[in-house]
């Protein structure tokens, strides 16, 4: 959680409230639910791949944003591994950090 914490700070997403919730799923996907300075509700999802984050992969994360509530506006992603242009299409919306 501390990296995690490290990562928004350095750039620049500092969040008053962050929980982390649990999802149903083998894979190594972690899920927080935020609270930034300026009010707006944040969905960060961090993921733990070594290797590259393909179109189908996104298309599983995807399945988790519709159980949160729509007023999560802001959507983080949290990657080490090397996204596909497909997969980037995708989550254009998102920041990707």
């Amino acid at each position: 959680m501390k990296e995690i914490l490290d990562l928004l700070i350095k750039n620049k997403i500092i969040c008053k409230k962050l929980e982390e919730i649990k999802l149903n799923t083998r894979k190594k996907i972690k899920a927080y639910l935020g609270v930034n300075t300026k009010n707006e509700y944040c969905f960060i999802l961090v993921v733990d791949k070594k290797s590259r984050l393909l179109k189908k992969d996104i298309e599983e994360l995807l399945k988790f944003v519709p159980d949160i509530n729509f007023r999560y506006k802001k959507k983080i992603l949290i990657t080490k591994a090397p996204i596909c242009s497909k997969a980037m299409e995708m989550i254009k919306e998102w920041r990707v950090l």
